[in-house]
């Protein structure tokens, strides 16, 4: 009986020590597997940090993309529209600033206004200028009255072309500075056109078929008087 005994005591305590070993691997196991998780929670929650501050920064580094091309953009529309400008005022100053020969022509009519010629009669000189035509006939010069005071009649001035062309001349009452204030009328039966030009002298290019007449209004060296001249010119 003692030996039953003693033998089921020995298997009682290599079982109690068995039990022990396996307690103790199995709270070693925990630790580590408690280790295990304390570092994975830790290198997760790294891991998440760094992934949103990289989130962050690529937001962030988008942001700046999207400003700068923005920014971009808004100084190439104004660039071009500097250079939509440039070319604005270059195109203005080559229409607007005279070059030779109109600089020559500004500064001959200057000096003309400045001495007291009326731009009109400026505008109508440029206006018949034209290039030297061959004149076949003798110019014929008229000399006739100008009408001070009211309205010239019909049979006042002087004609040409069998009376299809009559020129008269007038100046307000009391008036006597015919270069500057007298009426002029020049009526052509050909096309029933009138024209009224103010000052002496002037001149008129008148067509009529293939001819060009050239008519030429001054004031006669007889006071009271004005001159007309009429060459018939052939039309190039």
């Amino acid at each position: 009986m003692s030996l039953g005994r003693k033998r089921s005591r020995e298997r009682r305590q290599r079982f109690g020590r068995w039990l022990w070993r396996l307690s103790q691997g199995l709270m070693l196991l925990i630790a580590i597997l408690g280790f295990a998780t304390f570092v994975y929670r830790g290198a997760e929650e790294l891991a998440r940090s760094e992934v949103s501050a990289l989130e962050t920064q690529v937001a962030r580094l988008t942001q700046q993309e999207a400003e700068a091309q923005q920014d971009k953009s808004r100084i190439n529309s104004a660039l071009e529209q500097s250079r939509s400008e440039i070319r604005e005022l270059q195109a203005r100053y080559a229409r607007d600033v005279p070059r030779p020969p109109y600089t020559q022509l500004l500064t001959i009519a200057q000096e003309r206004i400045t001495a007291g010629v009326a731009p009109d009669r400026l505008a109508n000189v440029l206006r018949q200028a034209e290039n030297t035509r061959r004149c076949e006939t003798r110019a014929v010069s008229r000399r006739f009255a100008i009408r001070f005071g009211g309205a010239p009649s019909a049979d006042e001035g002087t004609s040409f072309l069998d009376g299809m062309l009559r020129i008269t001349a007038a100046l307000p009452a009391g008036a006597e500075d015919v270069a500057r204030l007298s009426t002029v009328t020049v009526a052509n039966a050909w096309n029933g056109r009138t024209e009224t030009l103010t000052g002496l002298p002037q001149r008129l290019s008148l067509p009529l078929g293939n001819l060009e007449l050239d008519l030429n209004i001054s004031s006669s060296d007889v006071r009271g008087f004005a001159q007309a001249t009429l060459a018939t010119c052939i039309r190039n």
